[in-house]
């Protein structure tokens, strides 16, 4: 879903808990939806000039969080980047490790959440 000048960048937790697989499969599944393109964060820390340059030619960012921990939005941030749209699996209710994870609700829930935050933004 390509909104203002450029286009949306999707950055993922990819965690080893749950939540952290799940927020990545999230961004896998945005990406497959045409609701952005899942973007390396780690090639974006390692200060790469190239993913740079697209990260700030890009007109939403997307981060996806598994946890309290935000680690993908203070990546983003000490990058120098701001997120338009911030999603934390916890925060709407999903357990960081679960007894019965349920992978394929969990990321359901997630990619509407982020669904919800992208059309906020066009309205």
């Amino acid at each position: 879903m390509p909104i203002g000048n450029g286009e949306t960048l999707i950055f993922t937790c990819a965690g080893a808990s749950h939540v952290g697989q799940a927020a990545n499969q999230a961004g896998v599944q945005l990406m497959h939806q045409q609701d952005g393109s899942l973007f390396c964060l780690a090639a974006l820390t390692a200060e790469i000039p190239e993913k740079t340059a697209r990260t700030r030619a890009a007109g939403v960012l997307v981060a996806i969080d598994g946890c309290e921990d935000h680690c993908c939005r203070r990546a983003l941030e000490r990058a120098g980047f701001v997120p338009s749209v911030h999603v934390v699996a916890t925060d709407i209710g999903i357990l960081k490790k679960p007894d019965k994870p349920h992978m394929g609700e969990d990321v359901h829930r997630i990619v509407q959440k982020v669904q919800a935050g992208l059309h906020a933004l066009v309205r």
